[in-house]
């Protein structure tokens, strides 16, 4: 098989429904012909602990519940293999370009996935929601924690079932921002999505209009005007490399949103509107503790409002 330009995504699943939509989505939005997919589980084992409990009356008789839980997870995981690569089969995908790994956890669920990151991957999904009650087998609740730690590659997140390919963009002047345009390009170039580069525009604080001033720049052009003419060479460089990346011209567009409060509930509310089923955001490395406390990183806010919808996080 050709390995020349091609991609290898990582995917973490648990065996849950929404890890199986994780598959759907991706099976949808990235080229088969230039994709590899790894299918990657952390298990738990059975660590020396669980063979103690014959040795404790306390927690002897929860011994077969513990097994026939455990029990059903790996046939659960089974079930999962067998589904998921039919999926992706039934997609375009050769056989021998999916690979599913599993391991035994080692450092905890999180970090062995961080820690498998590593090996040469283009991008990591992960489903939003889990399928276990137990702490450390909660694969959804790892995912803004995922998002958060990993920032070598970008992170996807898919929530509930995403079935427009519709790609919204969220831009703006940060270097992230412009990444973000890069990835999409590079992963979803060669199926021609449809792409809409969007950039909110912070309306004039009221308190100028109440005061009786022109809401015009000191050069007499319309604010929105003045705004949108500032940052069009950013949505042209934008615009220029998702068409060098395969995408034809025809299919993106541009779009400014006045915005007069949280611009990330607005871009939330524009991508259920047009009815877009990916979300793309860059993640600013510099944030002050103030905003993180208080305000909350932007793409934390936008991964906790997804609903049949993915979001791509990218440093």
């Amino acid at each position: 098989m050709e390995t020349t330009n091609r991609r290898k995504i990582l995917l973490a699943f648990d065996g849950s429904e929404q890890s199986l939509e994780a598959v759907r989505y991706i099976s949808t939005i990235l080229p088969p012909e230039k994709t590899d997919m790894v299918l990657f589980s952390v298990g738990t084992g059975f660590p020396e602990v669980f063979w103690d409990m014959n040795n404790n009356p306390l927690y002897r008789s929860k011994k077969p519940k513990v097994m026939g839980w455990l029990a059903d997870h790996q046939l659960a995981i089974g079930e999962f293999k067998e589904k998921a690569l039919k999926i992706l089969t039934d997609a375009g995908f050769l056989e021998e370009a999916v690979c599913v790994k599993t391991q035994t956890k080692r450092a905890g669920i999180l970090k062995d996935i961080i820690q498998e990151s590593y090996q040469n991957y283009s991008a990591i999904v992960v489903g939003r929601s889990g399928v276990s009650r137990l702490k450390d087998l909660i694969l959804g609740s790892m995912a803004p924690k995922l998002a958060d730690k990993i920032k070598h590659i970008p992170t996807i997140i898919v929530g509930g079932k995403p079935i427009s390919r519709k790609i919204l963009i969220a831009l703006d002047e940060s270097i992230e921002a412009m990444r973000g345009v890069s990835s999409a390009g590079a992963l979803a170039g060669h199926c021609d999505p449809e792409i809409t580069i969007c950039h909110c525009l912070k309306l004039p604080a009221m308190s100028r209009i109440a005061k009786g001033q022109s809401d015009t720049t000191e050069g007499g052009q319309d604010w929105r005007e003045y705004n949108e003419n500032r940052f069009r060479p950013y949505m042209d460089e934008a615009a220029q490399r998702l068409v060098d990346a395969g995408i034809n011209a025809d299919r993106i567009s541009r779009d400014f949103i006045a915005v007069k409060g949280n611009a990330i509930h607005k871009i939330i509310e524009t991508a259920f509107a047009g009815d877009f089923g990916t979300i793309v955001v860059g993640r600013r490395e510099v944030i002050s503790f103030t905003q993180e406390h208080f305000r909350g990183r932007a793409s934390e806010k936008i991964i906790k409002s997804l609903n049949n919808m993915a979001v791509w996080v990218v440093s």
